[in-house]
């Protein structure tokens, strides 16, 4: 479902020819539905690869599938649709809008698909009684805890019922009790949807959940 083959990406230093190379060679198959967790070092490049796979940066050599789609040989216009409508993203720092509502930022990907606004708020409705928001589902996500935030963003990126969801440690902003409630609610939707999750995740009672573990180290998979 999705196929990484032989993923490089390098960065510029400052103005200089030099550069640093920050993934090197990866490659990597995810099947639909699977569960997989990417461990790694701080700075082994893990956040980098979940960027390149959603499409938010370019690699600068290799190529990307998902679904036999090439992202690589998407436009800027094809590929911001082709993520609407395959990939979710839940970030590490959220990425909410904090002039919007908790109902308005859950409801706003499908909203960009055309879907009515009575249904989009349906939708998430249900998703917000699921993270226990239901009682703050008017308050602008500037108000709301990093938590709180953090399960906003997790149901943002559930809504679409995308065929992947690429989450950045999503769980890290949580106590114990809510990191299993996610996680139980995270992996229950995409077992029900056959969609596949890669998560970065440094939480090692977490690992069993995952059907396949994936160690990057010096921006390699090993």
């Amino acid at each position: 479902m999705l196929s990484c083959i032989n993923i490089s990406k390098h960065f510029l230093l400052g103005n200089s020819l030099k550069s640093v190379k920050v993934l090197k060679d990866v490659s990597l198959n995810i099947d639909a539905g699977q569960i997989t967790a990417l461990k790694g070092p701080s700075g082994s490049g893990k956040s980098t690869l979940l960027n390149l796979i959603s499409g938010l940066e370019e690699p600068s050599y290799g190529e990307i599938y998902l679904n036999k789609t090439c992202l690589n040989k998407l436009s800027i216009n094809e590929l911001s649709s082709f993520r609407n409508n395959n990939i979710g993203i839940i970030f590490q720092f959220f990425n909410l809008i904090n002039d919007l509502s908790i109902l308005e930022n859950i409801s706003l990907p499908l909203l960009l698909r055309g879907v009515t606004k009575k249904t989009a708020e349906q939708n998430a409705r249900v998703l917000i009684d699921n993270i226990g928001l239901l009682d703050r589902i008017d308050y602008k996500t500037n108000l709301l805890s990093g938590g709180e935030c953090q399960r906003v963003a997790i149901a943002r990126a559930l809504i679409t019922e995308p065929k992947i969801i690429l989450a950045d440690e999503p769980t890290g902003n949580l106590d114990a009790k809510n990191t299993l409630n996610v996680m139980k609610l995270l992996i229950s939707n995409c077992r029900m949807n056959n969609t596949s999750l890669l998560m970065v995740t440094h939480d090692e009672s977490l690992i069993s959940e995952f059907d396949k573990v994936l160690m990057l180290d010096s921006g390699k998979i090993v």
